[in-house]
C-alpha cells in the first residue's frame, strides 16, 4: 500500500501537535489573525489561567497584556 500525500499531512500535523503539547510553555501566546476580507484581529491565550480572548486592535491587546502584567 502506498501512502497518499494527504496521509503525510495528517501524520505531520499529529507530530506538530504532539511536539507542541510536550514542550508547551507557560508564556502568554499572542497571534495576529487575518480573515479573507483582510480584517486583522489579535488572539491571546494564557496557559496559566486557560483564558482566551481576542481584540480588534493591537492597542487593545497591549492594554490587556499590561493590565495582566500589573495584577
Amino acid at each position: 500500500m502506498v501512502a497518499k500525500p494527504n496521509d503525510y499531512a495528517k501524520v505531520s500535523k499529529f507530530f506538530q501537535h504532539l511536539f507542541a503539547w510536550l514542550f508547551q510553555s507557560n508564556e502568554l501566546q499572542v497571534k495576529q489573525r487575518r480573515d479573507r476580507q483582510g480584517n486583522t484581529w489579535w488572539q491571546a491565550f494564557d496557559p496559566n489561567t486557560n483564558e482566551s480572548t481576542s481584540f480588534g486592535s493591537e492597542a487593545e491587546m497591549r492594554s490587556w497584556i499590561e493590565q495582566r502584567y500589573y495584577r
